[in-house]
């Protein structure tokens, strides 16, 4: 695809030969809350290109029961949970 765009796209090679490409990164991760219990969620890191920064955006997938415990957790906030 690189060399496709390169030969139809002057504008690309010029962006593509600054080099300031950061690095993404994704994969799943598992929180495990005392009350709720497991938490599977996506997460996607994004960084700086001298990794100086980092972003980490963590979600659950929609309609799963990770989706509804964090919906859950955003309206109960830090309140003890007690049977």
């Amino acid at each position: 695809m690189v060399a496709e765009l390169h030969e139809i796209s002057p504008e690309f090679v010029r962006v593509w030969e600054l080099g300031e490409v950061a690095q993404r990164y994704e994969e799943s991760k598992t929180i495990l809350h005392s009350h709720l219990g497991r938490i599977d969620v996506d997460a996607q890191v994004l960084c700086t290109q001298d990794r100086t920064q980092t972003l980490v955006v963590l979600a659950a997938r929609p309609g799963t029961d990770s989706q509804g415990k964090l919906e859950l957790l955003s309206v109960i906030g830090h309140q003890q949970l007690t049977p």
